[in-house]
């Protein structure tokens, strides 16, 4: 917290405002500005000095005489705070308090250290022992080793042998795999044929269906025309039939028209047989004249002819 004043602290006038200003009791560098309102007068005062430190005469030499001013301050501060903090009681303590413990660390480091090579030296102790008995051991495993060599010396003429019937048999499977190859080609040729082959067969399947299509098609047209066909030949056979019935008719009727017509002309000769009987006087060819000619029709009196027996 700011300082507060006291009617026996030191007081100075702000630069700026002007106003009383509380320093510190001891030693240091002054208070030359209010310390109450966040440094407004120090950032007023230097914005006044940028204003007027290119301004020619004497304004603008105070201006940046009191720019030189302020950074001379801040270097005496910087210089004051370092010397107080290295030079200070407080300062030489906690120097003397880094020294001892870095001293104390170093302590430690070499004890530890020490014992680190205290350790390190009946580890190597150790070591040599285990060295000793390593060699011991690895000369037994040297004979062993050696056994061992013999036993896969023999091991690898056998393999050897293996090996070269091993090669043996991969030539020959070899040969298969190129037997096979050549068979895997000639199938797979085959396939592709029967696909080409399978696909023309598909082709004519299909023009097949569309030929069976069409002839079915062509075949409910010729079923629907036979019927029409077949109802028109019907209706003709009707119409025959009934122009038959009525031809039936037209004969009997023509035939009661002849029985009738011959009973007329017997009625009309018997008539004209009675006429001449009773006529004395008629000359000997009148009856040959009423009868008609020799072969032609005859007349009845008045001159109306005589209907045609026929």
């Amino acid at each position: 917290m700011d300082d507060q004043p006291s009617p026996t602290t030191e007081t100075r006038p702000c630069t700026h405002c002007g106003r009383d200003v509380p320093q510190r009791a001891g030693a240091g560098r002054p208070f030359r500005y209010c310390r109450d309102n966040d440094g407004a007068c120090q950032r007023a005062s230097r914005n006044s000095r940028m204003r007027h430190r290119n301004a020619p005469g004497l304004p603008g030499q105070v201006a940046r005489t009191w720019e030189a001013v302020d950074r001379l301050d801040q270097i005496v501060q910087t210089l004051t705070e370092a010397l107080h903090a290295e030079l200070s009681p407080a300062g030489v303590q906690r120097q003397l308090a880094q020294l001892r413990a870095e001293t104390a660390a170093e302590l430690a480091q070499a004890h530890t250290e020490r014992d680190e090579a205290r350790r390190d030296a009946q580890d190597a102790a150790a070591a040599a022992a285990r060295a000793g008995q390593q060699a011991r051991t690895a000369a037994a495993e040297r004979d062993t080793a050696t056994a061992r060599a013999d036993a896969v010396q023999a091991d690898a003429a056998a393999d050897r042998q293996r090996a070269d019937a091993a090669e043996a048999a991969r030539d020959t499977a070899r040969r298969d795999t190129g037997a096979a190859q050549a068979l895997r080609v000639q199938a797979e040729r085959d396939r592709d044929a029967a696909r080409y082959e399978l696909r023309t067969v598909r082709g004519e399947r299909d023009a097949e269906r569309q030929r069976a299509a069409d002839l079915t098609a062509e075949r409910d047209a010729a079923r629907d025309t036979a019927r029409r066909d077949a109802e028109a030949a019907a209706q003709a056979r009707r119409r025959a039939e009934q122009a038959d019935a009525q031809a039936q008719q037209a004969h009997a009727d023509a035939r009661s028209a002849a029985l009738g017509a011959d009973a007329a002309r017997a009625d009309a000769q018997q008539a004209r047989e009675q006429a001449g009987a009773r006529r004395p006087g008629a000359a000997p060819g009148a009856g040959e004249a009423l009868r008609g000619g020799p072969g032609g029709r005859g007349r009845l009196s008045g001159g109306v002819p005589a209907p045609d027996p026929g």
